[in-house]
């Protein structure tokens, strides 16, 4: 049994009611439980159940999104501390963090993903986060290897999925020849990780947060980028030739702090990324979405040269 009461209590927010009528954004798998309390202000709070086993990466988290935010990203909501100063709280055997709640506006999907307006917001936050990041060698984190994430995904495709290897060998063959080779050159910085339009919390005309910050770390400059826009592709592929994608990568260029040589391997790291979305869809059983995978996969090489010219 779960008392509320102690673990807000832990985090010095006096008494508090549930509120499970307030859904709450993100994954629900990035936690073991979570929920939404009311304090005796009107204020909002999630509370998290953290597994063990994760618990030193959510405090290490929680460390960088309280950089971030004295950095002075105001999209990025740190956590709260307990009377002790820390993020992370052993009450009663779990580990819990606390987090205030932030309201959006819920995305009208698919039509949000032509809507330039959005591209630009979500374009101004990475050119933010990197003029943080700059000025904060604290999240210097490691570094990501994709192409060794992929090899990894392979081996276990191989082992148990003799049907999906046929399937996305023209797939692995594209990026072995076109992402693989160029990868380590890449410039890099820090990196949300998850970076796509679901893991925004909008306003109606500007994001109020961004969320789910689980696979931050260093990456390929535009590994943000090239996970947004695929992701964008995916809700309706025609979204790659409109206002969102045109505007976000326009303002990411105009900054002038992403690489030349990022932009031209932006389409096949867009492909690259779509592996880890394979993933995720073999770990759910997920059928339907595995194909899919593998048509998005040919209108993404199709396009490689239009996107390349954006």
């Amino acid at each position: 049994m779960i008392d509320i009461l102690a673990v807000a209590g832990h985090f010095r927010l006096g008494d508090v009611h549930p509120r499970p009528d307030i859904p709450i954004a993100g994954s629900p798998e990035r936690t073991e439980f979570r929920l939404v309390v009311e304090d005796f202000n009107g204020r909002l709070i999630i509370l998290e159940q953290v597994n063990a086993g994760r618990a030193g990466h959510k405090k290490d988290v929680a460390q960088v999104l309280a950089c971030l935010s004295a950095g002075g990203i105001q999209q990025v909501v740190p956590f709260l501390t307990d009377g002790s100063g820390e993020t992370l709280a052993l009450v009663q055997g779990q580990y819990w963090q606390a987090v205030p709640y932030v309201s959006g506006v819920p995305l009208d999907r698919p039509a949000y993903a032509f809507e330039g307006w959005r591209g630009a917001a979500a374009a101004r936050f990475l050119v933010a986060m990197r003029k943080a990041a700059a000025q904060s060698p604290g999240l210097r984190r490691p570094s990501f290897d994709l192409p060794a994430y992929i090899d990894g995904l392979w081996r276990a495709i191989r082992r148990r999925r003799s049907d999906v290897e046929a399937a996305f060998m023209p797939m692995k063959r594209h990026v072995d020849a076109a992402l693989y080779p160029l990868y380590s050159r890449l410039p890099t910085g820090f990196c949300h990780g998850d970076y796509h339009a679901v893991n925004i919390i909008w306003g109606a005309a500007t994001i109020h947060a961004v969320i789910d910050w689980e696979f931050l770390g260093v990456k390929p400059e535009l590994y943000d980028a090239a996970n947004m826009l695929a992701c964008l592709g995916i809700e309706d592929p025609a979204a790659l030739e409109g206002d969102y994608v045109r505007d976000f990568i326009g303002t990411l260029k105009g900054s002038g702090l992403f690489a030349a040589e990022s932009f031209r391997v932006l389409p096949d790291l867009m492909i690259g990324l779509r592996f880890a979305w394979l993933s995720e869809w073999l770990r759910k059983n997920d059928e339907d979405m595995i194909q899919m995978e593998l048509d998005y996969f040919e209108i993404l090489k199709e396009r490689r040269e239009d996107l390349a010219a954006l």
